[in-house]
């Protein structure tokens, strides 16, 4: 089964359109299948949510205008991935439903039931990060379309709280990462992640940039997508059974 991979773009735009152009003509040359951005239409209403005051200036330096949308979905067209973005405010709801055919939940977000339910009343498939939490939000009668990702909400991850064993548990659909490694992608699929999520930057992003610490270089990012692919090769279909390869030896076999 092919790993849906989520390039996410996060703040490293800096609040430029041609860069973000340059971000998501990275993600298709890197092999991904989504290039995700992230909408908030009001930077105060959303630090006063999230209790964050104290970021406030940064949610206003890379808050994605509202024009932008159209012109980001059909660039992503044009490079061959899927335009994404998460949305954080109920207001917003509607106006990116428009733009994506599935909705991204942040793990901030993932806790308040009624803006869960606001997406999901949009009736398309939402992915939900499910970081600082020892348990996901289950809303049974609506499993189908929600896919659940294993998150954990550091920036970036160490690698040793990373808890991908998390993910042979079969309760999460994916993983969303932050640990900087290229090759962590792939381990997640052997630990049976099908969607995963990974930030990445263009070559030459300011330190300052808050997303800069949790983000790969384009070429990180292709290299990332080799890994999963491979990992995906690697994994089969999980049925015990002579493989090809072995069919030469086999005649070598002892029998009682």
């Amino acid at each position: 089964m092919r790993t849906f991979v989520i390039a996410e773009a996060g703040s490293t735009h800096d609040g430029d359109i041609d860069k973000a152009f340059k971000l998501i003509k990275a993600a298709g040359e890197a092999g991904v299948d989504a290039c995700k951005f992230q909408f908030w239409s009001d930077a105060m209403l959303l630090a006063s949510r999230r209790r964050a005051q104290e970021y406030a200036p940064v949610y206003k330096k890379y808050r994605v205008p509202e024009v932008w949308l159209s012109c980001l979905q059909l660039a992503c067209t044009a490079s061959g991935v899927e335009f994404m973005s998460t949305v954080y405010l109920p207001g917003d709801v509607q106006f990116v439903d428009q733009y994506v055919k599935r909705h991204k939940i942040a793990s901030f977000e993932a806790g308040d039931d009624d803006f869960v339910n606001t997406v999901l009343a949009c009736r398309k498939e939402t992915i939900i990060s499910t970081g600082m939490s020892t348990m996901r939000p289950v809303i049974p009668k609506d499993r189908k379309r929600i896919k659940y990702l294993h998150c954990v909400s550091a920036y970036p991850c160490p690698h040793d709280q990373a808890s991908l064993a998390v993910l042979r548990s079969g309760l999460f659909d994916g993983y969303s990462d932050h640990t900087k490694y290229v090759f962590t992608g792939g381990l997640a699929v052997a630990a049976g992640a099908r969607i995963l999520e990974v930030h990445f930057r263009l070559e030459g992003t300011s330190p300052d940039n808050p997303d800069y610490g949790t983000a790969l270089t384009p070429e990180q990012l292709g290299v990332y997508v080799e890994f999963v692919r491979k990992a995906e090769g690697m994994s089969g279909d999980g049925q015990k059974k002579m493989q090809p390869a072995e069919k030469a030896m086999a005649k070598y076999r002892v029998r009682a």
